[in-house]
C-alpha cells in the first residue's frame, strides 16, 4: 500500500463529503445512528480546516490498487481537527471502506497528534461510539482512554451535545482524550 499523508490542497475539499459518505456504509445496520443519517461535515468547515492548516487527506499513489483498480492520486481519507478549550479535537476520521483496515486511520490520527504537539496542547480528545466494535476499541489501541464526564470542559460538553442535535444516540457514546507528551 502506497498511500501519503498530507495537508489537504484547497480543490480537494470537494471529494471530501463522498469519501465521508463511503467511509460510513459501515455503519449500515446499526441501530445507534437513525435510518436515513446522511450527515455530513459541511464543506465550508472543512474550506476553513484545509486554510487553518487542521486537515489532512490520506492520498493513494503509484501502485495503490484496490479490488475495483487502480487508485492513484485518489484521497482515500480524511482527518478534521478542531481546537476545543485549548485541546485538540479529533471532529472527523473518515476512511473510504475499501481501504479501511489498512492503517491508515492510525496515520492520519498521528497527523492530528503532531499538529497538536506542534501546537503545545497536551492532549487529543474525540468522541465516538462506545458499542461499535471498530470505534472505542480502535482508540483504545491508539492510547485513548474515556474521559469521565466530570472532566469535561464546556467546549467538549458543546461537542458531545451537538451530537444529540445530528440525532445520534448519546447513551452509546463516549468521549476520549489521549494524553501527549510535551504539550
Amino acid at each position: 500500500m502506497d498511500v501519503v499523508i498530507r495537508p489537504a490542497g484547497g480543490d480537494e475539499v470537494a471529494v471530501l463529503n463522498d469519501v465521508e459518505r463511503d467511509g460510513d456504509r459501515r455503519y449500515v445496520g446499526y441501530d445507534g445512528i437513525p435510518a436515513g443519517f446522511d450527515d455530513v461535515v459541511a464543506l465550508s468547515t472543512l474550506t476553513e480546516a484545509q486554510d487553518e492548516g487542521r486537515l489532512w487527506v490520506a492520498v493513494s499513489m503509484a501502485g495503490a490498487v484496490t479490488g475495483a483498480g487502480s487508485d492513484d492520486g485518489a484521497i482515500v481519507g480524511f482527518a478534521l481537527a478542531h481546537e476545543v478549550d485549548g485541546h485538540a479535537h479529533l471532529a472527523q476520521l473518515s476512511v473510504r471502506l475499501g481501504w479501511q483496515g489498512r492503517g491508515l486511520g492510525r496515520r492520519l490520527m498521528a497527523a492530528v497528534c503532531r499538529w497538536a504537539q506542534d501546537r503545545s496542547m497536551g492532549a487529543v480528545t474525540l468522541c465516538t461510539f462506545s458499542d461499535v466494535a471498530w470505534n472505542r476499541p480502535f482508540y483504545e489501541r491508539a492510547g485513548f482512554v474515556v474521559l469521565p464526564e466530570a472532566q469535561w470542559t464546556p467546549g467538549l460538553r458543546c461537542v458531545f451535545e451537538g451530537d444529540a442535535a445530528l440525532g445520534l444516540d448519546l447513551t452509546r457514546r463516549v468521549v476520549m482524550r489521549l494524553a501527549l507528551s510535551g504539550g
